[in-house]
């Protein structure tokens, strides 16, 4: 009978899946934190999510110590390192290109209902909401047919056709008159 022992490959390769697996439950635990912006989330983030990625790699720090002269340190390494690097891109990447994803998707099932409003400065809907206790922060989808609401003084001759008094803080061009405008304790509707 053979035992366990006699097969020398079989270690080093016991924990090659282990940083396939690390980077997809990174990613999937990962994005729906970065795409929300609620306060909720934001607690969760914070209460829950950071000090259990936080226990994790010390966690894998510590294991890759122990098993530092074996050939599942180098498994145990990349999963950190992966992680790591795989948390920080989530957070930093989708912020930033979530709109417009999420534009995309929507435009896709509602190309008639941009055309309804193709030619008028106008509010499209509600896009999205965030903030607490008087700091409150509203995003919405909008029509602007001379396509100037990001340069000087285009929000604020927006805003005058809306007939509202509110300030722009933010706009987003999601493509030709469609751009995502942000307001700050103000809302639009």
């Amino acid at each position: 009978m053979t035992s366990f022992s006699q097969f020398p490959g079989k270690e080093e390769h016991t924990l090659r899946w282990l940083p396939f697996v690390a980077a997809i439950v990174t990613v999937t635990t990962a994005s729906p934190l970065a795409w929300d912006k609620s306060f909720g989330t934001f607690l969760f983030l914070i209460s829950v999510y950071v000090p259990t990625i936080a226990l994790v790699c010390i966690g894998l720090c510590i294991w890759a110590g122990v098993e530092r002269k074996s050939p599942r340190a180098r498994s145990i390494v990349i999963s950190l390192v992966v992680t790591l690097t795989l948390i920080g891109g989530t957070f930093w990447a989708l912020p930033r290109v979530k709109d417009q994803l999420r534009f995309q998707a929507w435009s896709l099932t509602h190309d008639d209902a941009l055309r309804g409003f193709a030619d008028k400065d106008s509010i499209v809907l509600d896009w999205e909401s965030w903030g607490m206790a008087g700091m409150e922060n509203d995003a919405y989808l909008v029509s602007n047919p001379s396509d100037n609401l990001a340069e000087d003084g285009g929000a604020s001759e927006w805003l005058r056709h809306l007939g509202s008094s509110c300030e722009i803080v933010a706009s987003k061009r999601m493509r030709r008159g469609i751009y995502i405008v942000a307001t700050y304790n103000c809302p639009l509707r």
